[in-house]
């Protein structure tokens, strides 16, 4: 069942984000975020306004979800609605990549579907492809006027491209369909707080928190408003409310500096500057990080593997802590055929971070075939598998290294659930193909079928099917 160590790993490229510089000036809050097109608000890139509007069900409900939406995908094909269901459970589970291309299908199908559109878009969004997210936003609004998310992310939208008075007219439809929507209070106090309106801004935040207690968002914008009012007392109190919640905000940080300095507290305001200076530092590294890590993604992915190599190396002289480039630098040097190294750098991965799935994956895909470690192999996927139950490559490599250990058994539900998630994955076909034959001692009907569909995605993949079985193959 081993089949050749293939790079069975994932590349993360990450989005660069826009660089922030914080303008003080005596706490005015314009707290202006400098892009390439313009002037934006300061709205954190990775909170926004919109509310998940996600069921609340577990990840093995989402899975059966998926499921059952691949199943009647088989018996209604030109089903919109069957492949909007796919990728809201793929979405669910963070497998963006397989819910945007189940959303392209639902639109094919029927260009008008709201929810799709908005579904989409939020993908885009979260991706900071704001311009596109904003034209798919604008047709769910055509297509539903009453689509209470869709104004509301649109809304979003425009706030950030500095269309306020658009981003006015999309938040005030969100509280004529929705009159207690925080978020939209939030978004209005916003727009105040860009445009100066200071009391305007005070009272928006203020009925967020309203409906809303404990809204963070809400809370620091209050707090810079009322700084902006030299309200200190107050300002101080929510700035350190929002700092509790995220310690490493530099735009809170500075402001709770200047705030405190007004109060006559100039120890204190001193520390927050230091802290300020620090916080800045290392985002600066970060970004100087990330823009070489994402260098060597495209170095990658054009196949210049030297000049990829260079550019993680050069992202981890920045911050050695930079898991991401840990992990792709590994990857290259997989498919260098430098597995020692390659293991070496996916266990820094895992040990900053924990939770990266793919590090995970990785890791055991080293420690398969390069210690032949195969128990500790079997550790790290299904590590992988409890930080991302959706990801087919974790659980088609599990299924791998279970029937390398003769677990038929176990390993069977795994390679399904790998093509269950992804049914293009050429080598879930092909390894359940194998197992199946395995299990029966002769080339079954099911054994055939399955082997021939990951033939027809991966011709590739011949050379792990035993000259017996191939010859029997269609």
């Amino acid at each position: 069942m081993r089949s050749a160590p293939r790079w069975n790993g994932e590349q993360r490229t990450l989005k660069a984000r826009p660089t922030s510089w914080v303008v003080l000036v005596a706490i005015s809050v314009s707290l202006l975020r400098t892009i390439a097109r313009g002037q934006m608000t300061s709205i954190p890139t990775d909170q926004r306004l919109t509310s998940s509007n996600r069921e609340s069900k577990t990840e093995q409900q989402w899975l059966a979800d998926v499921d059952s939406s691949r199943k009647a995908i088989e018996t209604q094909p030109n089903s919109a609605q069957v492949h909007l269901m796919l990728g809201r459970s793929l979405h669910a589970l963070g497998e963006t990549e397989a819910a945007s291309r189940a959303f392209d299908r639902a639109l094919n199908l029927n260009p008008k579907l709201a929810v799709a559109l908005f579904e989409k878009g939020s993908i885009l969004a979260d991706q900071a492809e704001w311009s596109q997210a904003a034209d798919l936003f604008r047709r769910a609004v055509a297509a539903s006027p009453d689509y209470t998310l869709a104004h509301l992310a649109l809304g979003d939208m425009l706030l950030r491209a500095g269309e306020f008075e658009n981003s006015t007219s999309e938040l005030r439809s969100v509280l004529r369909l929705d009159p207690n929507n925080s978020e939209a209070y939030q978004g209005l106090g916003l727009i105040h707080l860009q445009e100066g309106d200071f009391d305007g801004a005070t009272a928006n935040f203020r009925r967020a928190l309203a409906i809303r207690p404990g809204y963070v968002d809400a809370e620091r914008g209050l707090g810079h408003a009322l700084a902006s009012a030299h309200e200190w007392p107050e300002a101080a109190k929510l700035l350190k409310q929002v700092l509790a919640t995220n310690p490493d905000s530099t735009q809170e940080v500075v402001a709770l500096g200047t705030v405190l300095a007004k109060m006559g507290d100039p120890v204190g305001a001193q520390t927050q500057f230091a802290r300020a200076r620090e916080l800045s530092n290392k985002e600066v590294t970060l970004l100087r990080a990330k823009g070489d890590n994402n260098w060597g993604v495209a170095l990658r992915l054009e196949g210049k593997l030297e000049d990829a190599v260079d550019a993680f190396r050069r992202a981890l002289d920045e911050d050695s802590s930079f898991c991401e480039a840990h992990d792709n630098l590994g990857g290259v040097l997989w498919m260098q055929k430098d597995s020692a190294a390659a293991m070496s750098e996916f266990q820094a991965a895992v040990r900053c971070n924990p939770d990266l799935a793919t590090a995970q994956n990785n890791l055991g895909t080293a420690l398969l075939y390069h210690s032949h470690d195969i128990d500790q192999a079997i550790v790290q996927f299904r590590a992988a598998i409890s930080l991302r139950p959706g990801f087919a490559l974790a659980h088609l490599n599990l299924g791998k290294a279970l029937a390398a250990k003769q677990e038929l058994a176990q390993a069977e539900p795994e390679f399904r659930r790998a093509i269950m998630i992804d049914p293009d994955l050429a080598a879930g076909h092909v390894g359940l193909g194998l197992l199946l034959a395995m299990k029966e001692g002769s080339l079954t009907a099911e054994a055939r079928l399955e082997m021939e569909k990951g033939l027809r995605l991966d011709a590739a993949l011949r050379e792990l099917i035993p000259q017996p079985y191939l010859a029997q193959l269609h």
